[in-house]
């Protein structure tokens, strides 16, 4: 029951992200940080085998970064703008995704060996048992 609840409360946290994205200076930032404590928590919900709650904060984030955000959307690239900032903050996103990432398929894989486990002893024959 936990889970379920945190992990809508990421995909909540998540969308109240966008409207402090579009706000220029500090509102963007923190909108880009609540985009990745969104992901931590969406990715510790997801740890049942339950990805949907990461996979709907993931997409969620992605438009938020890349489209919405003030201070990280596309369009500043082809602009005279500071590549630093916008680098670094895209690679903070990338690294924080993609430990989530990885913390959400290792509890996948893990729960269907399990599952393969299990089902294989159950089709054992009993004179095998």
């Amino acid at each position: 029951m936990i889970y379920h609840l945190s992990g809508w409360i990421s995909v909540l946290i998540s969308i109240f992200a966008i409207y402090p994205s579009y706000q220029p200076g500090a509102g963007s930032v923190i909108g880009f940080y609540l985009c990745l404590f969104a992901l931590l928590v969406s990715a510790f919900a997801s740890h049942l085998g339950h990805s949907l709650y990461y996979r709907a904060a993931f997409v969620l984030s992605i438009i938020n970064v890349l489209f919405v955000n003030d201070g990280t959307n596309l369009s500043l690239l082809t602009s005279e703008n500071d590549w630093v900032y916008i680098g670094s903050m895209y690679g903070i996103y990338i690294v924080v995704s993609s430990i989530c990432g990885f913390l959400v398929s290792r509890e996948d894989l893990l729960g269907n060996s399990i599952s393969r486990k299990q089902t294989k002893r159950e089709q054992k024959p009993a004179a095998y048992r």
